[in-house]
């Protein structure tokens, strides 16, 4: 997918053409040969909170959880890795704190990921981050539920959809590391923005078409935005 399409420069007749064969489509982002990850955002929004809570939910081989520089940190994780065995619905349930920088990065589907972000917002200290993995799908292979190979990212693209309409939130997808989305808490009681109903069905087709309404950065400015956030 060339990066006129990316950026949704498109006309509708564009639209339709270029994803009339969707299954061939592939949005042409080498993740590899972009300098920047995960680790890179998620460590520069903890150095701006004294004493910096972090949770991450998903930890598996604890390649971002043993990363960052922090003492005070939960992971959570049913199988391995972090420090809490238990589901995330589990853990949000029985938890009693309130944390700075949220990582998720746990089963890639839409359906949890949201009930992760909707619980995540209710402990995350007012102008806390939100970091969420994989959202940016680059073939319908990549993107498809339930898995079909090793590189997945599933589809909490979705959740973009809801995020640019929650209130009291800045959010937006840096290009980078499969893709990685970033919710700033402007205020204390934020109201998730609900569109299940209409999202719950969208395929990877929808997200070629759909993704003109999310705000994509480039790794420096993102950097830039968590700093002066």
């Amino acid at each position: 997918m060339d990066k006129k399409a990316f950026e949704g420069k498109l006309s509708m007749e564009e639209h339709q053409k270029k994803f009339d064969n969707f299954c061939d489509t592939v949005i042409e982002i080498n993740w590899n040969k972009i300098l920047y990850n995960r680790i890179s955002f998620i460590s520069l929004a903890t150095q701006k909170f004294k004493n910096c809570k972090y949770l991450e939910i998903g930890c598996s081989s604890n390649i971002c959880f043993n990363a960052i520089p922090l003492i005070n940190k939960t992971g959570v994780d049913p199988e391995k890795g972090g420090n809490i065995r238990d589901t995330s619905d589990n853990f949000f349930k029985n938890n009693k704190k309130n944390f700075d920088v949220i990582f998720i990065d746990g089963l890639h589907q839409y359906e949890q990921c949201r009930k992760d972000i909707i619980n995540s917002l209710k402990i995350l200290n007012e102008n806390g981050f939100i970091f969420l993995h994989d959202m940016i799908p680059r073939t319908w292979l990549e993107e498809n539920v339930p898995r079909l190979q090793s590189v997945w990212s599933g589809n909490v693209w979705k959740v973009a959809l809801e995020l640019i309409k929650t209130k009291e939130i800045d959010f937006f997808v840096i290009k980078a590391d499969h893709g990685v989305g970033v919710i700033k808490k402007k205020k204390e009681n934020v109201v998730y923005h609900d569109d299940y109903e209409s999202i719950k069905n969208l395929k990877f087709k929808d997200f070629l078409n759909l993704n003109e309404k999310i705000k994509y950065l480039d790794p420096e400015h993102a950097l830039e935005l968590i700093l002066s956030h």
